[in-house]
């Protein structure tokens, strides 16, 4: 009957209705409103200190440092009316290859970054990769055999077990940083070795500069993802290079001077303890601030924005409707998507990262809000200097006791300056940006 037929074709439409709809494909359900681009807003230029500032302050914490390590071992009583030594240390004690072997691992970079900025003023920048080649190789060529000659020496005075501890910071450059002698010698390395491609809205393509790390805002989810992969490398490699260097500076300025001590000399272990420390809190510090700058978290921060984050949800009702994540779309915030089996809602006001990713959520977690790193950075700072200036009001009187921490302060008092105006200009910054974020999203 033709009733029949017609009840038989509609009851085959409604079961296949509801099998689309159990499987909730994307085309079914509709389309997601436009996505806007967060809004930036630009910070004001405080510009760090240069590279050759920066060296010569690392140098000067290093041997400050080292100064204080060695008046707390070889400290003398020239006060005592029968002493027979007028010197404030006795300069006769120390082992003056293993001091040659300190100065040139924490100074390695200041004669390097020194004929750099006598060079960029004799040649013109195309000249800048080449030079700086010949450079690295004279450096080499140089250290090498003054290294090679010191550990010989030092071998044979304090026994060949002695090799172990001379060599474990190249081991340790090797593990963390590889076989590359450029970030040996140089601190700054070029960003990516293979720099991405940008489209802009009218078509054009916009390429990254291989030495800068830059931003451009594009709604291309691809690009994006891109770009912050690039990012996260390049913020790897110089985490990587604060903590080397700053281990190494520890380790050349407060524990070979303890070790290399003679067996027979009584020191107070409890102060060079303490010392090295406070030389690693301070190195620690002076690095991040000259690695992170606030330019640069600001490029983070604008990438993270962009990129998103996807919180992974279980909704019990099986009807609430979503869609198939896609790689080349951008998704407004509340989306919900499904990825792998699991749906994610989004968070951010712009989201192309990948559901799930856990390197996505890192890198958004982190830079949403660079102020807090610049806050935690001048909170340990002012703790370290408070420390410091506790440690000095304690002391009994004697100089020894003294000079060491008075040589450490000094350093971090001249970078604290600095440090607090980029921290009190990055959260008003980024709190008018977070409200006015807020207010378009809503």
């Amino acid at each position: 009957m033709p009733g029949g037929r017609r009840n038989a074709k509609s009851s085959s439409f409604k079961h296949h209705h509801a099998h689309v709809s159990d499987d909730r494909k994307a085309h079914d359900l509709p389309k997601q409103p436009q996505v806007v681009p967060p809004k930036h807003i630009p910070l004001p230029d405080v510009p760090p200190s240069s590279e050759f500032y920066f060296e010569l302050d690392a140098f000067l914490l290093s041997v400050f440092a080292m100064t204080g390590q060695y008046i707390n071992l070889y400290r003398n009583v020239f006060w005592l009316p029968h002493s027979y030594n007028d010197h404030y240390i006795n300069y006769y004690l120390v082992d003056y290859y293993v001091l040659a072997i300190n100065l040139i691992m924490v100074g390695r970079r200041l004669p390097v970054c020194l004929l750099k900025q006598v060079c960029s003023l004799c040649f013109p920048s195309s000249y800048q990769s080449m030079y700086t080649l010949c450079i690295n190789i004279l450096t080499v060529i140089s250290l090498v055999p003054v290294l090679l000659y010191c550990f010989y020496n030092v071998i044979m005075e304090h026994g060949y077990l002695t090799i172990i501890f001379l060599i474990y910071p190249f081991v340790v450059y090797v593990v963390v940083l590889g076989t590359n002698i450029t970030k040996f010698l140089e601190l700054k390395v070029p960003v990516p070795e293979r720099a991405p491609v940008t489209r802009t809205k009218g078509g054009g393509a916009i390429s990254k500069s291989s030495s800068t790390v830059n931003h451009v805002c594009s709604m291309s989810a691809e690009t994006i993802r891109e770009e912050v992969e690039t990012l996260r490398n390049d913020f790897n490699n110089r985490w990587e290079q604060v903590l080397f260097n700053s281990f190494l500076v520890v380790y050349h300025s407060s524990f070979l001077p303890c070790y290399f001590a003679q067996n027979a000399l009584h020191f107070d272990v409890h102060s060079a303890i303490q010392h090295g420390v406070l030389t690693g809190f301070g190195c620690l510090i002076l690095y991040l601030t000259h690695c992170f700058p606030s330019k640069y978290c600001d490029v983070l921060h604008r990438a993270a924005l962009h990129l998103g984050r996807w919180q992974r949800i279980e909704i019990k009702n099986v009807h609430v409707p979503f869609s198939t994540w896609t790689e080349s779309a951008m998704w407004n915030q509340g989306a919900l998507v499904k990825h792998s089996k699991e749906l994610f809602k989004a968070e951010g006001i712009a989201n192309a990262a990948e559901p799930g990713n856990i390197r996505h959520s890192k890198f958004f977690f982190l830079f949403k809000n660079p102020a807090v790193a610049v806050q935690s950075i001048w909170l340990l700072q002012v703790l370290l200097i408070l420390a410091e200036v506790i440690i000095i009001a304690k002391c009994s009187g004697h100089w020894n006791e003294y000079a060491p921490v008075q040589l450490q302060i000094m350093i971090p008092l001249k970078l604290i300056y600095r440090t607090t105006k980029v921290c009190f200009v990055t959260k008003r910054i980024y709190k008018e940006e977070s409200e006015l974020i807020t207010r378009f999203s809503n």
